[in-house]
């Protein structure tokens, strides 16, 4: 997703923007998980650089991880709940879901939050501050939305305007790093800079 395009879908809602998307890329051909709750490799398209998000997220946290995606309906599985995007797109589903949680989520759940601060920013740090992925399906997913830094910075912005009363658990949460050993925190300082100051 780039600055432009951005720029025409930021007023859309959650359910509209997924739509979207479907648009965009797809349906998958597929549900996520098969009947016996085996991972379904046949609907991946990293190759293209894209990642898979469960529309239901929006209702309950981690549906593409099996000990969580048990604790939820099957339904929740299928190809329609399920739209491809990359990983700028992935960011502002779930800034989305933050900003809107759905009527009926799980009570005991903070929906949106947890793959916007334990997962995608801190990965998007990394590759905007110049790590090189040795995993060729990652890479995919880095190389088509390097050149949108500006677009990053803008969801982060926003991410952080929404929620002011978070202001210093969220700049620390943004200032982190993917789970790495051999990328330095120190690396991504300039654009940790930069988040602080937006």
């Amino acid at each position: 997703m780039n600055l432009k395009e951005y720029k025409k879908i930021k007023e859309f809602s959650y359910l509209k923007y997924c739509n979207y998307l479907h648009k965009k890329y797809g349906v998958p051909l597929g549900d996520f998980f098969t009947q016996n709750w085996s991972p379904n490799k046949k609907i991946k398209r990293a190759n293209e650089g894209l990642y898979i998000h469960h529309i239901m997220e929006d209702h309950a946290i981690m549906l593409g991880n099996k000990k969580w995606a048990l604790q939820s309906p099957y339904e929740w599985q299928q190809a329609d709940k399920l739209v491809y995007c990359d990983l700028l797109e992935h960011l502002f589903l779930h800034i989305l879901i933050c900003e809107n949680p759905h009527k009926d989520k799980k009570a005991n759940q903070l929906v949106g939050f947890g793959g916007v601060i334990n997962f995608l920013v801190p990965e998007l740090n990394d590759v905007f501050s110049g790590w090189i992925t040795k995993e060729p399906w990652r890479l995919n997913t880095h190389n088509i939305i390097i050149n949108d830094l500006d677009v990053y910075l803008e969801l982060v912005k926003r991410f952080k305007n929404k929620f002011p009363k978070y202001e210093q658990y969220l700049y620390t949460s943004l200032t982190e790093k993917f789970p790495i050993d051999y990328w330095s925190k120190k690396k991504d300082k300039y654009l940790f800079d930069k988040i602080k100051n937006l």
